[in-house]
């Protein structure tokens, strides 16, 4: 499939939000110029559920798993799933938390660097909610 475009991603926000909404998910969607960033929050089995839907989606090229592990709360919990366009810079800087001699693999506290990078996005940008 080509690129995932920003209007089709708003279309399929509907079924989204509704999926994660009855299954207990919350997060965050984050788009740039065909790439997304994406942060799940539930039970285990709900997230690992939905993640492997993800993985096998024909709309995705490349699945990339940068934390897993619990949490004590959630970041996002009033949204079934926010939705945000992110700048090329915004979005290059949230991906930096990777290491850049081997981008696909997260560094040891991907998981903390995400959450204070995404809320710091988030403080600075209109989300679709």
């Amino acid at each position: 499939m080509g690129t995932l475009s920003e209007s089709l991603l708003r279309e399929m926000l509907i079924k989204f939000r509704q999926y994660n909404h009855q299954a207990g998910i919350t997060g965050i969607l984050l788009y740039c110029n065909g790439q997304v960033l994406q942060v799940l929050e539930g039970e285990r089995k709900a997230v690992e559920q939905l993640y492997g839907r993800i993985e096998h989606d024909p709309r995705h090229s490349t699945v990339v798993k940068l934390a897993d592990g619990p949490v004590s709360w959630r970041e996002f919990p009033e949204w079934s799933m926010a939705f945000a366009v992110a700048s090329p810079s915004a979005f290059a800087s949230l991906a930096g938390y990777c290491d850049p001699e081997n981008p696909w693999q997260p560094r040891n506290e991907a998981g903390r660097l995400i959450r204070e990078l995404i809320r710091e996005f988030i403080q600075q940008t209109r989300l679709t909610v």
